[in-house]
């Protein structure tokens, strides 16, 4: 009888987890479909080919920008040519993921149409701004300071 109820109680509880996880949360996407491109009000929000997002690992995707004026706050996106479904990546949640700090990842959503992101350098130079599939339901953008 122990056994019998110990399995049925672990059914559940086996049962009750999966339903909450999907297969896009714990297996990397193989590779974006479309170009992605980080796209801005220094490009006048523009796909341009010096912005395109290349992948370097796994479901990471990274380009490289020079933000020439210190406290300004900068706003973009990532997102293909055609600002397409799936490919519009702006911030998930306003209060905790739009305003990006050195080293810290953001979560994204790639189904926004107006959500920038905002990112204020303390110092002029080089930033790396990449995002990462490997929950491709949740994404995640960083911006990392280029000292070269």
């Amino acid at each position: 009888m122990k056994t019998r109820i110990s399995l049925v109680l672990a059914t559940l509880m086996l049962g009750a987890c999966s339903s909450s996880v999907s297969i896009n949360d714990i297996v990397p996407a193989d590779d974006v479909q479309k170009p992605l491109f980080l796209r801005g009000d220094f490009s006048l929000w523009d796909a341009q080919p010096e912005y395109q997002m290349q992948k370097v690992a796994p479901a990471i995707y990274e380009t490289r920008i020079k933000l020439s004026t210190p406290g300004k706050a900068y706003e973009f996106k990532i997102a293909d040519a055609d600002w397409s479904e799936n490919y519009n990546c702006g911030y998930l949640d306003e209060g905790l993921d739009k305003q990006l700090e050195v080293g810290l990842p953001v979560q994204a959503d790639c189904n926004s149409v107006y959500n920038y992101f905002s990112f204020t350098p303390a110092e002029e130079g080089w930033y790396k701004v990449s995002i990462n599939f490997s929950r491709f339901s949740k994404p995640l953008v960083t911006i990392n300071q280029v000292f070269e």
